[in-house]
């Protein structure tokens, strides 16, 4: 039982998360459907990111009140409403505001999912658990970009978003009947979220996912414009090489979790954000189509590297009872200022300059930010 649910999970996270990725491959037909530049094009995805916030920091501090399970499937099924909505929308403003409710709606999945696995499987299994839970993200960044074009030869843009709404459905009824709810001494009774904010480390993890949200779906939603708009390549051609670079950063996150297991969750938080970083520096700096070519596979790996080892790491810093308040926070600053901040603020670049400035400086900063990796042993000390 405990495996046919690890693959509802997945299939869970897969679904959900490509409600977010499908966004970036069309893209570039909102953009020319609205009529729009780079940075209000980008900025969708800062409206996402809010709603997307928000409900992680109410699911993180009500969750248990409400029931893991009955908030996952509620945000679930508003996910679904939300991606039929957009059928129907033809104004740039009410876009936003779905995208603001698709947020509101997804945000609920994370902070609930990570607490029934983390109270259902043993704590020397986390990182096989979640790394394999997260290949689903891995699966939909590489699946998506060749997929969608795919299916734009037969259904317009707008049904490919009612696909994935459908699709959800049948699973949710299979995750009800087989997931456990997280016992209430579980629960976030006298846990405050400014008690969680006066730790170090709660301040290092955000700021760590911040940057490693940017490179992960920041870039993301903003690289068929990068490399249809400023690299001149064909739309056809630019999200198959898109898609297929993808490829590396399925599995990836297994192999992650396993060596997190083995050698410290510290050390792997190192290495991949000091790879991240200098991938993302090459991917601005690539002079030419095949060089180009192989920073998007490295940055497709590594991009989705750190996310493993983090869940592990907060779930390693703080008790179950406070965990999902500590989720909350963490990711929430990853959405606002990392996937949805950074598309909006790349495209800001592009506008008055190019790309490749701003995914170079992104690069830096984050391969700077390994050292402060260090601080969390010390800042975890007693915290549990």
């Amino acid at each position: 039982m405990k495996l046919l649910l690890l693959f509802v999970f997945w299939g869970l996270w897969f679904l959900g998360f490509s409600t977010r990725t499908a966004f970036s491959p069309i893209l570039p037909l909102i953009e020319d459907h609205f009529g729009l530049s780079h940075g209000e094009a980008g900025s969708l995805f800062t409206s996402l990111s809010f709603g997307y916030s928000l409900s992680l920091l109410a699911t993180g501090r009500f969750g248990a009140r409400w029931g893991y399970k009955k908030t996952l499937v509620s945000g679930c099924i508003g996910t679904s409403l939300v991606l039929i909505g957009f059928q129907w929308v033809e104004s740039y403003p009410v876009f936003h505001l779905l995208f603001f409710l698709l947020g509101l709606n997804g945000g609920t999945y994370l902070p609930s999912v990570i607490a029934i696995i983390t109270a259902t499987y043993e704590a020397r299994f986390w990182g096989r658990v979640i790394g394999f839970h997260e290949t689903a993200a891995g699966l939909s960044i590489f699946s998506i970009p060749l997929l969608v074009p795919m299916a734009l030869e037969f259904i317009s843009w707008r049904h490919v978003l009612l696909l994935l709404g459908i699709l959800m459905v049948p699973l949710l009824i299979l995750f009800w009947k087989v997931a456990i709810e997280p016992n209430r001494e579980f629960g976030q009774a006298g846990i405050r979220y400014r008690d969680l904010l006066r730790r170090k480390s709660i301040w290092i993890m955000a700021f760590l996912w911040v940057l490693s949200a940017a490179n992960s779906l920041g870039i993301y939603s903003i690289l068929p414009l990068y490399l249809i708009k400023e690299q001149g390549i064909g739309f056809d051609l630019a999200n198959l090489l898109f898609g297929v670079s993808r490829a590396g950063g399925i599995f990836f996150p297994l192999a992650m979790g396993l060596l997190a297991d083995r050698y410290g969750y510290r050390n792997m938080l190192i290495l991949t954000l000091l790879c991240n970083g200098l991938i993302t520096v090459a991917l601005s700096l690539a002079p030419t189509l095949p060089l180009l070519f192989v920073a998007l596979v490295l940055q497709a790996i590594f991009s989705v590297a750190f996310f493993p080892v983090a869940f592990i790491a907060v779930s390693r810093l703080t008790s179950l009872s406070e965990r999902s308040m500590a989720l909350g926070i963490i990711i929430s600053a990853g959405v606002i200022f990392g996937a949805g901040g950074a598309p909006f603020i790349l495209g800001m670049v592009a506008d008055r300059l190019n790309f490749k400035t701003g995914l170079c400086v992104l690069g830096i900063l984050t391969a700077l930010s390994s050292f402060a990796v260090h601080s969390l042993k010390e800042a975890s000390s007693g915290e549990k």
